[in-house]
């Protein structure tokens, strides 16, 4: 196979979460299967057709995802997660490029600490950051939306940048992606969902959305912005107020079959942060 059929039959493979993952190469432990590799395709040649169709792979200067049986058998310099799986791209100790299809650890989102921080919660469910990301300047941005903004975001934002959608599905927005969403609706008397724009009273300033184009903002409403009410907007302006923080709702819509918002738990069992691709 060429590059770009062992990348079509990676992607088949990581996808077909029914199909059982084996391998009978000596030494190589379960939960995985080895694509064969023509010998002297490279690994950076073979990496470079994957990110095409899955951008932001882990990498070892970020720390990749634990592999099956402690991944020793490998070494890794790429690796790519979708659900509950991972392809995973490196070298064997002779120098052949390796190309596996692996088992996630996915985590019992019901089984974390009942005490643990939502943005700590949505780390824990999608394995993290592919990239760490530069920090903010909140001072700057904060000074320009005439507000403080909930600090659960600006954690959130601080781990993941954000340029990227959680479970291939939803976007928050980046401080300059929430400031220019934001100027289209500044001041104006009805924002979305029949509720005005910050920065009149209890005004809607914007922080995510989704592809089924659901909006979702804060109330700005009282003083203290950890406090502020998250609304989601449906697509026909009809919207619903939920009295938790934005971390919480996109945690919740992520793992809770019951919410009653679009959920992505219904046809995922592991879930992940992907980046955008911003090769020119």
């Amino acid at each position: 196979m060429d590059r770009k059929e062992l990348a079509e039959a990676a992607f088949r493979l990581v996808g077909a979460t029914a199909v059982e993952l084996t391998c009978d190469a000596p030494g190589h432990p379960d939960d995985h299967t080895c694509l064969s590799v023509p010998a002297g395709m490279s690994v950076d040649d073979l990496a470079e057709t994957i990110g095409t169709q899955f951008a932001g792979p882990y990498t070892p200067a970020h720390g990749s995802p634990p592999m099956p049986g402690g991944g020793d058998w490998a070494g890794w310099t790429h690796a790519w997660l979708w659900d509950a799986r991972t392809i995973a791209l490196g070298r064997a100790p002779d120098g052949r490029t390796v190309l596996a299809v692996t088992a996630r650890d996915v985590p019992d989102p019901g089984g974390l600490p009942a005490d643990m921080p939502w943005p700590d919660r949505v780390v824990a469910i999608t394995g993290g950051p592919v990239t760490p990301s530069p920090a903010p300047d909140w001072t700057a941005i904060e000074s320009r939306l005439g507000t403080p903004l909930p600090g659960d975001y600006k954690r959130l934002v601080e781990v993941f940048g954000c340029d990227g959608l959680f479970d291939e599905f939803f976007r928050v927005f980046d401080p300059a992606e929430l400031l220019s969403y934001w100027n289209l609706f500044a001041g104006h008397d009805e924002a979305a969902g029949g509720l005005p724009g910050w920065p009149r009273p209890g005004g809607l300033i914007p922080w995510a959305d989704n592809e089924h184009h659901e909006t979702f903002w804060w109330i700005a409403e009282g003083p203290d912005p950890d406090r502020w009410p998250v609304y989601a907007v449906a697509e026909d302006d009809e919207g619903t107020r939920f009295d938790c923080t934005a971390t919480e709702l996109l945690f919740r819509q992520m793992t809770d079959r019951e919410f009653p918002l679009t959920t992505t738990a219904e046809e995922l069992t592991g879930h992940w942060f992907a980046k955008f691709d911003r090769r020119p």
